[in-house]
């Protein structure tokens, strides 16, 4: 899953260095884009390694935690780094490398430290002190963020719901219990019939054409770490 991740993400910056920085979002500029992209080899190589990554992710999210899978693909973002710095020549400075190691690692050790304890508690208590949602705050600071930053806000919030709603919609399908052609099509079939998952769908949809033009404004090194707010939303 995290191969398949980190290698669409190469795919997509590159294609989108090769265009350019996307300066409006007028409908003849977001037609020019598309016709672009949609003519854009690097492009497909990632539509097919993303496509692949998701299904993984299903998968993944349909046998373990969610809060387990989530800290564990943080590791995407050391990958992203290292590939993009020997693929796509972005020059990835000292402090960016620690800043990326250091959310990989902090994510990992929040996320799994989590999973552990919600398998030994089974339960949330509920009798919690009221304090200000995460996503309440983002949406208090996000007007005095620069516009990248205000990309990745929303990209990310889109992005995060959609994983919520597929890991919840995975939990009411039913899993497979082999790999035979039958098995694996029933499985499909009950995934794009499913409300929740069509609507994560739709969210990642919206947070992908966000990344993309996200990728013509800064580099991939910069933009996935950054992109690590989203575990204050899942958390």
């Amino acid at each position: 899953m995290i191969i398949t991740q980190v290698l669409g993400d190469v795919c997509l910056s590159n294609a989108m260095k090769i265009y350019g920085e996307i300066t409006s979002f007028s409908p003849v500029v977001i037609l020019e884009v598309l016709n672009y992209i949609f003519n854009s080899p690097w492009f497909y190589l990632s539509l097919i390694n993303l496509t692949i990554s998701w299904f993984l992710y299903l998968f993944c999210v349909s046998k373990m935690d969610l809060s387990y899978v989530l800290p564990i693909h943080a590791s995407s973002y050391i990958c992203n780094a290292i590939l993009a710095s020997l693929l796509l020549k972005e020059i990835v400075t000292p402090s960016r490398w620690c800043a990326t190691g250091l959310i990989a690692i902090g994510v990992f050790i929040v996320g799994y430290s989590k999973y552990l304890r919600d398998k030994k508690t089974k339960q949330i208590s509920s009798n919690q002190p009221n304090k200000v949602h995460p996503i309440l705050l983002i949406f208090s600071v996000g007007a005095f963020l620069p516009m990248l930053w205000l990309g990745v806000i929303v990209m990310v919030l889109a992005d995060s719901v959609g994983d919520i709603l597929n890991a919840k919609g995975m939990r009411q399908i039913e899993q497979m219990t082999s790999f035979s052609f039958s098995v694996i099509s029933k499985w499909v079939f009950q995934i794009f019939t499913n409300v929740n998952i069509l609507i994560g769908i739709t969210c990642q949809i919206i947070a992908l054409f966000l990344f993309i033009s996200l990728l013509s404004w800064g580099d991939l090194s910069f933009i996935r770490p950054a992109s690590a707010i989203s575990y204050l939303i899942w958390n």
